[in-house]
């Protein structure tokens, strides 16, 4: 399969880079990007359906059954994507549920597996589209925006962008941080995206994967939710919750092999039970986990229900628990 993909026309670098003024700061910093980008500009399609990513793709789904819709999507997509001669590309997914269902691990983890490169934008902390689409030459610090970033750095066409809490994005009207997204989740526009930085050069966008997380849908427009696949992420059952503690201690100790010889080699089962029952989310586990563990080592005893109440803060274990399943 010849997977190269059109990205560039290389015409419109040569004309910007011969613009340049290697004088003006701003000047050198959108030069350097787009040097960057010209040397990557051949790119390929990452994320082909193959046997092995069939194998990845159901040990993730062992990882993280409460995404287990979001996996069968993925591979669907992914067959589709074989026959039509392509990776997987232009995925345009809003992953919604509480706090703590692992959302943002799962995009992480997800483009892990597909092999293709990803970064992840925290929203709450994003007041203006700037940081998405790049800010204009006549400013002194002038720098091209995320998607510009992504693409410079990637050897493929179809990177993953993660979205992280987009609900939290600030909703000042005038300084939309989002406002970029819309041209950019249509796939027509997003073949001629142009970062704000340099305005003269248009980048295939339109195979970029997209995976944004919300705690809820309530503060988003209508307009967004139609451009995305909404998939629901529920809470661990109390059984799931028990085998992600116990696959993150065996994580940690195979990280760590120093430490193997001075504890046990399984988490105790009274010890797991203890702190699914403590856990308010699996993102507390590692946490936690290296907390007890260090104690253990420190004191030279075994790890027992105990160790866990002492290092859960009873601030912790008196808030609300997450309820499992």
């Amino acid at each position: 399969m010849n997977n190269h993909v059109e990205f560039v026309d290389v015409r419109e670098f040569v004309g910007l880079l011969e613009r340049c003024n290697p004088g003006k700061e701003e000047e050198k910093t959108v030069s350097r990007w787009a040097t960057m980008l010209l040397e990557n500009s051949r790119k390929t399609f990452g994320a082909l359906r193959t046997d092995v990513l069939d194998v990845r793709l159901d040990k993730l789904a062992q990882h993280h059954p409460n995404f287990a819709e979001v996996i069968g999507w993925i591979e669907a997509e992914l067959a589709f994507a074989k026959v039509a001669g392509r990776g997987l590309d232009f995925q345009r997914l809003l992953l919604v549920g509480p706090p703590g269902t692992g959302k943002t691990t799962f995009g992480l983890e997800l483009a892990d597996v597909l092999g293709v490169p990803s970064e992840v934008v925290a929203m709450n902390q994003r007041q203006a589209g700037s940081f998405l689409t790049g800010t204009e030459q006549h400013w002194a610090n002038t720098q091209p925006g995320a998607v510009f970033r992504l693409l410079a750095r990637s050897q493929v066409i179809n990177p993953i962008m993660v979205l992280d809490e987009i609900e939290k994005a600030a909703k000042d009207p005038r300084w939309d941080p989002l406002a970029g997204l819309y041209t950019l989740l249509e796939r027509r526009t997003a073949r001629q995206f142009a970062d704000a930085a340099l305005p003269d050069v248009h980048l295939n966008a339109s195979h970029m994967n997209w995976i944004a997380t919300a705690n809820s849908t309530e503060d988003l427009s209508s307009a967004l939710l139609s451009r995305f696949n909404t998939f629901e992420i529920r809470r661990l059952t109390a059984d799931e919750m028990a085998a992600l503690v116990q696959r993150m201690y065996a994580r940690l100790i195979d990280e760590n092999p120093g430490v193997r010889s001075h504890v046990d080699e399984q988490l105790p089962a009274d010890v797991s039970d203890a702190l699914v029952g403590a856990m308010e989310s699996g993102r507390d586990v590692d946490r936690v986990l290296r907390r007890i563990l260090g104690r253990v080592l420190q004191s030279g005893g075994r790890m027992n229900v105990g160790t866990v109440g002492e290092m859960i803060a009873p601030s912790a274990t008196a808030r609300q628990k997450i309820g499992f399943v």
